[in-house]
């Protein structure tokens, strides 16, 4: 089984206008590349506000349990292939959010726990692997997703396990988004 195995759908991205127009009419938080990271650890301050074609808008609407996949940008040492887990907080915080045309997002399948696929993409990232399916466009790195998915294998695990395995990592998730909290948060120290 591959990763290809998991997925329901793909919906492409859209990064629409910085202002309203007659043609986007529609207001949208827009997540990129560059969002990612705050948007796994549940801040959604940045995340730009765009205007999409209503249309548009009714294709790309993400909702919760959605991942959101980096298919553009990267460098040398950071491949594309990021991913960013669509929350219930994130739909409630933003409501209409989509993602830039230089990601895509994905909708699994049923028998499969959106969370389970995006913690084991996000350990494919990780390991390097996206380097393997990356081509490039004019200084642009470019994930081949397609082939991607179709070439890396994932176990088949049924759901219930899934589901204890998230919560398991979910719980370790909590602990170390507190641990940084306090460490934000104590009083620094000159050397003296």
């Amino acid at each position: 089984m591959f990763l290809i195995d998991t997925i329901d759908h793909f919906i492409s991205g859209d990064w629409g206008e910085e202002t309203l127009t007659a043609e986007s009419p529609k207001a949208t938080y827009c997540v990129r590349g560059a969002d990612i990271n705050n948007v796994n650890a549940h801040s959604f301050y940045g995340t730009p506000l765009r205007y999409v074609a209503r249309s548009s808008f009714d294709n790309k609407q993400l909702q919760a349990g959605d991942i959101v996949i980096e298919k553009s940008g990267g460098s040398p040492t950071q491949s594309t292939g990021r991913t960013a887990f669509i929350s219930q907080q994130c739909i409630d915080e933003l409501q209409d959010v989509v993602c830039s045309n230089f990601c895509a997002a994905f909708r699994v399948k049923e028998n499969w726990n959106s969370k389970y696929v995006f913690y084991y993409m996000q350990h494919v990232y990780n390991s390097g692997v996206f380097f393997n399916f990356e081509g490039k466009t004019s200084g642009l790195r470019n994930l081949q997703i397609e082939n991607a998915f179709k070439s890396i294998p994932i176990e088949h695990i049924d759901k219930p396990i899934q589901d204890r395995i998230v919560h398991m990592l979910d719980k370790i998730e909590s602990l170390i988004v507190l641990k940084n909290a306090i460490n934000r948060n104590l009083p620094v120290r000159s050397a003296a």
